[in-house]
């Protein structure tokens, strides 16, 4: 069954992946690739999130949907990773290099403020 809840995490997240970068790319007038910056930046936090109430929870067993499948499948590091060797070869360096800096700085700065997020409202629940 974990494999199960895996799969339709993964093609669940996979299809808001295309929604939201899509919708976000088509919304800038930049060759800069934002809208798989703000995938990866989402689901960034919410994985961070996620994993904060799985914690205190002692959710472990049922990660595989929402972290796994469903983040896993909505985040992109490969579209990312292709992103920035389209930039380079391009010539945009100073692009690529932003792509990669603001992508994993931000996407650590998400984690970290989902956790927190995620302990705050359970310190709350509690």
């Amino acid at each position: 069954i974990k494999v199960f809840l895996l799969i339709i995490g993964g093609a669940i997240g996979s299809a808001l992946r295309f929604g939201v970068s899509t919708w976000v790319q088509r919304s800038m007038l930049y060759s800069f690739p934002f809208g798989i910056l703000s995938v990866n930046v989402i689901g960034s936090f919410l994985i961070g999130f996620c994993w904060s109430i799985a914690e205190a929870y002692n959710f472990y067993q049922y990660k595989s949907f929402p972290i796994h499948g469903l983040f896993g499948g909505f985040t992109t590091f490969s579209s990312f990773a292709l992103d920035t060797m389209v930039l380079m070869r391009t010539g945009e360096y100073k692009m690529a290099l932003l792509n990669v800096l603001a992508s994993n700085i931000l996407g650590l700065i998400a984690v970290f403020l989902g956790i927190i997020l995620g302990k705050n409202i359970i310190a709350m629940i509690k």
